[in-house]
């Protein structure tokens, strides 16, 4: 009985004593949790963006590079054989239209040169022929048929003259000094150069490139688990090196039926307008391709990507309510893309997140 009642006793003190000491240390335990507060110096490095509900919108991260617009791209070839006299441009210079570009020497433009002069000086002969010949008409001295048979033969010289005119205008060739010339076919900027003065070049060889860069072509490499999500008309974001941070917007217009055989892909075109030039074919980018996704078209709360923590597996949030009221929440993601995270539930539409330093007061409201 005695050892009954120490027990009791001990238990009753044991009682005592953790209700005199539990509500000052849970008192103590709230304070610190509610009494952290941001301060002034602090909020100024610190940065809050209202959660709104958005179209869902998720995202492939591709690659690619900067091409010419082949529809622009204009190859020069050398349509006879012969030296190179002269090249009056270099790589990135602008040309317009009907500049001479290069001067070639070529017997080509020999052969026609002096296949003008013959016509020419036969056209002559015949010419005094012609009048002679209407002449004896009149005094009934040669035929109806005789007289039509000089005429013949003096169109058929005239023909033969505009012919071979026609091919040194094409060739843009001199007949004076047998030289070829070849001139900008349209405007814009040379982009290829494989010749200089005194090379020897064949008949169709490359000699320079011209293109309009006011629009380039973004060739992006999409891998075989992405082309079920990527369409043509997907709207996409494409960024460098060179300008990191800022995005050139455009959209699939064609993708390939075909696997590329050495880089193992598919490519995709984007057209993108280039004014400023700043795009330089050969250039790496980054491509972002909006994706189809089972809940496009939906809207959902959209929380920017940059304040979201991710801790012990779980994605979380710092809510801001005002500099002494702060509370941290787990939020489940449900589609992203490199701009926000898209949840269906866990915050509330209107509550401010913190965005920038949000991990600093993470940790000062987890660890009290």
């Amino acid at each position: 009985m005695q050892t009954i009642i120490y027990i009791s006793l001990a238990f009753l003190s044991a009682g005592l004593l953790v209700g005199c000491q539990s509500p000052k240390e849970n008192e103590k335990q709230h304070v610190e949790k509610q009494g952290y507060c941001i301060h002034t110096d602090f909020k100024r490095h610190i940065q809050m963006e209202t959660i709104q509900q958005r179209d869902v919108a998720e995202q492939i991260a591709l690659n690619g590079s900067i091409q010419y617009n082949q529809d622009e791209l204009a190859v020069l070839k050398s349509p006879v054989q012969g030296i190179v006299q002269s090249v009056a441009v270099n790589m990135g210079d602008y040309v317009k239209k009907g500049q001479v570009l290069i001067a070639l020497k070529g017997t080509s433009v020999n052969d026609l040169g002096k296949e003008l002069r013959e016509l020419e000086n036969n056209k002559r002969l015949i010419d005094r022929k012609l009048i002679a010949q209407r002449n004896l008409f009149k005094d009934g001295m040669v035929s109806q048929r005789e007289l039509e048979e000089m005429e013949s033969e003096w169109r058929a010289v005239e023909i033969g003259i505009q012919h071979t005119r026609s091919k040194m205008k094409l060739l843009n060739g001199s007949s004076e000094d047998g030289t070829f010339y070849i001139r900008a076919p349209k405007a814009g900027y040379i982009v290829d150069k494989k010749i200089s003065p005194g090379m020897t070049v064949d008949d169709n060889a490359d000699l320079l490139s011209v293109s309009n860069l006011n629009e380039v072509w973004a060739a992006v490499n999409i891998y075989a688990n992405n082309l079920p999500f990527v369409k043509n008309g997907a709207r996409v974001k494409i960024t460098t090196l060179a300008y990191k941070g800022e995005y050139f917007e455009g959209q699939i217009d064609q993708i390939a039926n075909f696997f590329d055989p050495e880089e193992r892909v598919v490519k995709a075109r984007v057209k993108l307008l280039n004014n400023d030039l700043r795009l330089k074919p050969g250039m790496s980018v980054d491509v972002l391709v909006e994706k189809e996704i089972a809940n496009q078209g939906q809207r959902m709360l959209a929380i920017p990507k940059s304040a979201i923590i991710l801790h012990n597996n779980q994605n979380y949030v710092v809510i801001y309510s005002s500099d002494c009221d702060m509370s941290v929440k787990p939020v489940d993601i449900v589609a992203e893309n490199e701009t926000y995270a898209f949840i269906q539930q866990g915050v509330q539409e209107g509550d401010r997140v913190l965005t920038e330093n949000e991990l600093i007061v993470f940790d000062e409201l987890m660890n009290r």
